[in-house]
């Protein structure tokens, strides 16, 4: 029985370990080179974007930064420019934009559809267990003592990423009628109670998604066939919260044509940026910014 007890524990931690990835970097860890052929720009744009989506995240209230940014618009351009040798079904693991997703057949699409459904009915249930493991305050959202937010964090960003990904090839595909019937909406992150007090003295409050989040019934619920949501009742909340439901990626495909400034990944000392590594690598061996007590140390 221990045994058996041992390889479903090490199941679930790869099962885990998958969704994290997911979560990070969508479907280019399940890329072969096959699928990327031998298409530089192809193999440019995936490996780049990938990366990007992995940055990780910063101490900030103003929003992290957006993977699609100039370097990757001009290798998606490079990408357009020789369409007959683009790899575009690798493209579309990573960037499921409208016009990527046209150039798919029905049959790529619906291997892509197959995937991402199949990742959200995983996440479903673990982001279930999730919440009453540990009471999550599914108010606030605010991370409270007891609380896993690593865990939690990490399923919603690959229930997020799933979501996103499934909505924008339901619509290419033109069944979005389905939405009509079932529509499970987003799964907020939880915030840590440094940044949530961060937002409060800058006269800031809750952000507006998890308004809408709170109207609606739990994600997992929904997928389960334990409550009904579509995307008339998404509407409805995010106009009562004052929230664009089609921008905002609640009840359509994230349109992905913003295109960010391209800026070197800062170093990150605990969350918080630092321009200069030299100055970070001593920051890190000091503890700033890690709750610890600060200790000086010599620099080589």
């Amino acid at each position: 029985m221990r045994l058996e007890e041992k390889s479903a524990r090490l199941a679930d931690v790869e099962a885990r370990a998958g969704l994290i990835l997911v979560g990070k970097a969508a479907l280019a860890p399940r890329l072969a080179l096959d699928d990327l052929g031998d298409d530089a720009p192809t193999a440019g744009f995936v490996a780049y974007y990938a990366a990007r989506m992995k940055l990780r995240s910063e101490f900030t209230i103003f929003g992290q930064q957006k993977p699609f940014d100039q370097l990757s618009e001009a290798l998606l351009a490079l990408c357009g420019q020789r369409p007959e040798a683009t790899r575009w079904f690798a493209v579309a693991h990573v960037f499921p934009r409208e016009d990527v997703l046209a150039r798919l057949t029905d049959h790529e699409k619906g291997r892509l559809l197959g995937q991402w459904f199949a990742i959200l009915d995983m996440t479903a249930e673990r982001l279930k267990r999730a919440s009453e493991e540990t009471r999550i305050d599914m108010h606030d959202m605010i991370v409270r003592q007891g609380n896993d937010s690593s865990t939690w964090n990490l399923l919603a960003g690959a229930w997020n990423r799933a979501r996103d990904h499934w909505i924008a090839l339901v619509t290419a595909m033109g069944f979005d009628e389905l939405f009509d019937e079932m529509m499970p909406g987003k799964v907020m992150r939880l915030m840590a109670g440094d940044v949530a007090h961060w937002h409060r003295s800058t006269g800031g409050g809750v952000h507006p998604d998890t308004a809408v989040w709170r109207d609606l019934p739990k994600p997992w619920s929904v997928l389960r066939g334990d409550a009904t949501c579509t995307r008339a009742d998404i509407e409805a909340a995010c106009r009562r919260r004052g929230v664009d439901p089609e921008t905002s990626g609640w009840s359509a495909p994230r349109p992905r044509t913003d295109v960010s400034k391209f800026r070197p990944t800062p170093e990150l000392v605990h969350g918080v940026a630092v321009n200069n590594p030299y100055l970070a690598a001593y920051l890190k061996k000091a503890r700033w910014f890690s709750g610890k007590d600060v200790r000086f140390v010599w620099v080589d």
